[in-house]
């Protein structure tokens, strides 16, 4: 099981929102995640900063497999062969 812990960049976050963005965000957390984190005596600011957190670190490896299939794309474009040959079309 992982450990989950409250870092103070993301908590001050979780301060400055909204109780609509808090709804929100906490919608989208799932509810093992929450339960557990209430169960370990986590204050609701601290329960929102750590899926703050959770959804960056989630967002950045998006973000590099994005930028790693972009890359594979551009390799696959440049090494690609036409698939009939200019002299073999009527």
């Amino acid at each position: 099981m992982k450990t989950y812990t409250c870092q103070a960049e993301y908590l001050k976050k979780a301060i400055d929102l909204s109780d609509k963005k808090a709804e929100r965000l906490l919608s989208r957390m799932s509810v093992h995640l929450y339960s557990e984190l209430l169960r370990d005596a986590y204050s609701p600011h601290e329960i929102l900063a750590i899926q703050l957190q959770i959804e960056e670190e989630q967002l950045q490896e998006w973000r590099q497999r994005v930028a790693q299939l972009r890359q594979q794309e551009q390799v696959w474009l440049s090494q690609r062969t036409p698939l009939t040959s200019p002299a073999t079309v009527n």
